[in-house]
């Protein structure tokens, strides 16, 4: 989750009328894109120190898929423009993924927040790992490699930013205990001085684990442990079979003798020439962004639905606002309003998989299986072959509409289904190849269906499936005779 995560509060931002008004503006390269209101002169140095940072995480192994997805900066002219959207005080800067995209958002930008962008960053590199860490892992995590730095073909890491260790000897050492159960609601996530101390124990644990001898060589195994359970003291028992006041107190001792140094990794990080481009459509992008980011927030619904209606009226012919709405509307619980703003999207040419598949799946679910439906699911695998959840409605779907060729196809294409869907996949693939006459390629799915029923009823029905594939197949030799 985000760093110092602060929720958006949108508002209506009204300066005099005589003060012009400044439009955002964006530069992008492949994989990162900053917006800013006016042209910003720092936008190309922070895009060559997020390349940096990119090259480095992909060097080590974290460059998932996702991680070529874009992230996108939106960055204030002033501190005092960010809180107006701002609701944390304590915040400068902060990460979050939503359901359009991943996005940063900064007070400020200048030379020396750079490092705040990179470790909203990696906040971004580590959500797309798919590991899942405690609060003070993913906060001491990002703090340690925002001061990633390249020197010839390798990379620095693990300078302490700033103010840190000051921290540290200022407002002296929290409890250990305390330290791994901080979440989002701690006061040590929300008032400024408590929150200092969190993120200077946590980068100095972090660092001590990374780069000491002792304990980086088991480093990487320790984060897959701790993703394996959320009990911090447990993972570092189960690693390093020592206590977490044992390591802490290491931690302490080598913060005061000044032991926790940067390391070099030979990974070359140079980002080479940089091609960046301007961002059409800036201003509309921002803005969408900001909605975004404030839909993710229960507690400011009303407020990012009133913007995201004012934004659907202003861009009648862009479908984001209205895809928007329709996700904020199923997350709330309202079907019946999701399928609304999911139709008019549709309507306004939404191209996007979740959008077609959110839209027929509510349409299936109160028992409308029309080809059009079925033809909104084609629409979404298209778009996304990949697409678990369209898949499975499509198969299955076909499957009611008798549409036997195409729920083969389609149920084929999944080859690890989640286990709810595990009995009706090998059941609906052995009675669609049934009925087109393929029973040597049912009686297998027939089979498999038998063993993974979890109740009588459904054991019933794939035997009973089973003996009728078997009959068959013993007509048509016959027939054949």
């Amino acid at each position: 989750m985000a760093a110092a995560l602060a929720f958006l509060v949108m508002g209506a931002c009204l300066g005099s009328p005589l003060t012009p008004l400044i439009e955002w503006v964006g530069r992008a390269t492949a994989h990162f894109a900053i917006f800013t209101k006016g042209a910003d002169p720092h936008e190309e140095e922070l895009l060559g120190r997020l390349e940096t940072a990119r090259l480095y995480f992909k060097g080590i192994g974290w460059a998932s898929r996702d991680l070529k997805r874009p992230l996108t900066i939106v960055a204030f002219p002033s501190p005092k423009d960010f809180e107006t959207y701002g609701f944390n005080p304590a915040a400068f800067a902060f990460y979050q993924r939503t359901w359009s995209g991943d996005f940063v958002l900064m007070r400020a930008l200048e030379p020396e927040h750079y490092s705040v962008a990179v470790h909203e960053y990696t906040h971004f590199v580590v959500e797309h790992t798919g590991l899942r860490f405690p609060l003070w892992l993913n906060e001491g995590l990002a703090d340690f490699y925002s001061t990633l730095q390249y020197r010839n073909a390798q990379a620095l890491v693990g300078v302490p930013p700033p103010g840190r260790e000051d921290s540290l000897r200022r407002n002296g050492w929290m409890d250990w205990n305390t330290l791994a159960s901080v979440d989002q609601s701690s006061p040590y996530y929300r008032q400024r001085e408590m929150m200092l101390s969190f993120y200077a124990q946590s980068w100095a644990l972090v660092h001590l684990l990374a780069v000491d001898p002792v304990y980086a060589g088991k480093f990487q195994s320790f984060l897959l442990a701790i993703t394996a359970t959320p009990d911090t003291a447990v993972a570092l028992a189960a690693t390093y079979h020592k206590t977490l006041p044992e390591i802490g107190q290491e931690a302490e001792d080598a913060v005061r003798g000044k032991r926790l140094r940067p390391q070099t990794v030979d990974i070359d990080v140079r980002p080479g020439a940089l091609e960046t481009a301007p961002v059409a459509d800036a201003s509309k992008l921002a803005e969408f962004a900001l909605a975004d980011v404030q839909a993710t927030d229960p507690r400011l619904s009303t407020q990012a639905k009133a913007r995201l209606a004012m934004l659907a009226a202003k861009y009648p012919d862009d479908p984001h606002a209205e895809e928007s709405l329709g996700f904020l509307a199923f997350r709330s619980g309202d079907s019946s309003e999701a399928e609304l703003h999911f139709a008019r999207a549709v309507k306004a040419h939404s191209k996007d998989p979740d959008v077609l598949f959110r839209y027929a799946h509510l349409r299936i679910a109160r028992g409308d299986s029309s080809d059009e439906v079925v033809g909104l699911l084609k629409q979404a695998v298209a778009a996304d072959p990949n697409n678990y959840n369209a898949l499975i409605e499509l198969g299955f779907a076909a499957v009611r509409t008798e549409d036997f060729d195409l729920a083969v196809e389609t149920l084929s294409k999944i080859r690890d289904p989640k286990p709810e869907h595990a009995y009706a996949l090998a059941y609906n693939l052995a009675y669609s190849l049934s009925e087109l006459h393929q029973n040597s390629k049912a009686r297998p799915y027939a089979q498999q269906a038998i063993k993974l029923a979890s109740n009588a009823t459904d054991k019933d029905q794939a035997q009973g499936l089973l003996l009728f594939i078997t009959q068959e197949s013993r007509r048509a030799v016959a027939t054949y005779e």
